[in-house]
């Protein structure tokens, strides 16, 4: 049976809500607006999110970002277009995603990102791949509107011309 699905925004918005106002707070952090996008890309395109790969990526695109860096975020091990200080987040943002398989982060690999972020950076990258993980599951769940996407993108396009 694939038909429509609920719209969980109607039985949970002001949860939704305040899930929203934490992004906005992850928009303030060190991770910066770009890395942040990509770190959301590559944890939906892990998570087989349809509706947040079209939109992060879109987003990548008001941001300015190049579409090498956009392309190569499914390959970033192996891309010479990420600094070793992006690759520890994406290794940090693929091992928390991934979770489930290893229930383990290893000491190396948390000293590693604690030294290329420090520890605002990892608390706030941990929050970020959470986040993301969370908006994934939601849209993955309730096969999230892509139309819907015009309407986030407006205002983002809001947002940055009143940054």
């Amino acid at each position: 049976m694939s038909g429509t699905r609920v719209n969980y925004y109607k039985h949970v918005g002001k949860a939704a809500q305040h899930l929203m106002a934490i992004e906005e707070l992850l928009e303030q952090t060190t991770l910066g607006p770009k890395l942040l996008e990509l770190i959301r890309l590559r944890t939906s395109q892990i998570n087989g999110c349809s509706f947040c790969v079209n939109y992060h990526t879109q987003v990548l695109g008001l941001l300015e970002e190049t579409p090498e860096r956009i392309n190569q975020a499914a390959v970033w091990e192996e891309a010479p277009c990420f600094t070793e200080q992006e690759k520890a987040a994406f290794r940090w943002a693929e091992t928390l995603t991934k979770i489930a398989d290893t229930r383990y982060v290893n000491d190396d690999l948390y000293q590693t990102t604690l030294d290329a972020w420090g520890e605002a950076g990892i608390s706030e990258l941990t929050l970020a791949v959470g986040m993301i993980n969370t908006w994934n599951r939601l849209g993955i769940a309730f096969h999230t509107d892509h139309g819907f996407i015009d309407q986030l993108l407006r205002a983002k396009r809001n947002e940055l011309a009143h940054a």
